[in-house]
Formats: structure tokens, sequence, C-alpha cells
């Protein structure tokens, strides 16, 4: 016949199994973005924050450096870092027209755009070095040194998210494609009866 202790204790270890168990089920849901996603064995921190989706939007504020920390699950602190990729290209989902010396590109076919966006490699970060006002026209013209770009106004409004920060292991087998918007940051937000107005920093 069991003691009360006995009892106790065996209720004690079932407890922590199953407290265990949970905790890996926590941290599979987390890496498989809900279980809709294969397990993310390498992944990109912002400002504190994981991103473990494979689609992602994300704005970033001009005039400032915006540094990504890049990890692999399984590394421990002291393992030799691996590499990986990163590269920014058009998100075209409207597309649109634009010439450089009078001569028509169609934006979605442009490629890399990653000149424009002072990209600073390390081995387990990379930081993103956005100078003020940055624009459609600048990203562009900065894809065209000496020559005349010329970008149509409606092309700044019609994109929200205008640019794809692509991010993958040293394999490609893991690739997050975050959206990235870039301008002022948004402070608040009024409501009026006939329109929503967005207040940030003023130039």
């Amino acid at each position: 016949m069991q003691s009360k202790g006995q009892t106790a204790a065996k209720v004690i270890g079932v407890i922590l199994v199953l407290l265990l168990l949970a905790g890996i089920v926590a941290v599979i849901y987390r890496f498989t973005n809900g279980f809709n996603e294969d397990f993310k064995t390498f992944y990109v921190e912002y400002d504190g924050e994981q991103i473990l989706t494979a689609d992602s939007k994300l704005h970033l504020v001009d005039g400032q450096t915006h540094r990504f920390d890049v990890k692999y699950t399984f590394d421990a602190g002291n393992a030799e870092p691996k590499d990986y990729n990163v590269k920014v290209i058009p998100n075209a989902e409207r597309d649109f027209d634009f010439t450089v010396d009078g001569e028509r590109y169609l934006y979605s076919k442009e490629g890399d755009m990653t000149a424009a966006f002072g990209l600073n490699k390390q081995d387990t970060y990379f930081e993103l070095v956005l100078p003020e006002d940055f624009t459609l026209q600048y990203a562009l013209q900065s894809c065209y040194p000496g020559k005349e770009v010329i970008v149509p106004e409606e092309a700044e409004q019609g994109n929200p998210y205008p640019y794809t920060l692509v991010v993958s292991s040293y394999n490609e087998s893991v690739t997050y494609n975050i959206r990235l918007s870039v301008g002022a940051e948004v402070t608040g937000v009024t409501l009026d009866p006939s329109q929503i107005i967005f207040t940030g920093k003023q130039e």
C-alpha cells in the first residue's frame, strides 16, 4: 500500500511531466506559426520581437538605423556563427512604370534594391541605415547613380509597403519576407467624423 508521501510524489511527477509537455507544445506552436508552417530553425529579431512568420509587415522610421538580429534556434551561445542571406527587393502589389534617362522600366522587374537601404551586414545581425526623407524616388535613384530617375507621383501613395526585406538561412531552407514601409513615425491617430488623421514628426 502506498504512503501519502509516495502518492504526492507521483502526483507532482505527473504535473511536472504535463508542464514540460505543455512547454514543448507552446514552443512548437510559436515556431510553426500556430502549426501552419514548418518548424523554424532560423529566425529574426527586431526591436526585441521575434519574427517567426514567413510573411509579415513592418514600418521603419526614416533617418534612423534599424538593427535585426539573426539566430539559429538550436545553436549554443558559443557556437560558430552560421552565414545568412539578406536583401531588399520590390513588393510590387501595385506595379508602376518609372523612367531612367528617358527609358521606361517596370518596378516589379527591378530586382535588388539593397543599395538604397545602407545595409551593414555582420555575423549575427545586420542594420539598415536609412536617410531622412526616404522615398521611392530616393530608393530607385540609389539603384541608378548618375542617371536621371523619374518616379510618378502616384506611385508613392499606390503601395503602402513597396519593399520586401528577404532574410534567409545560409542554405535558404528558411526564408522570411518582411514587407516594408518607410517614413515618419506615427505618434498618434486623430479621429474625425469625415477622416482619420495620422500625426507624426514634422520635417
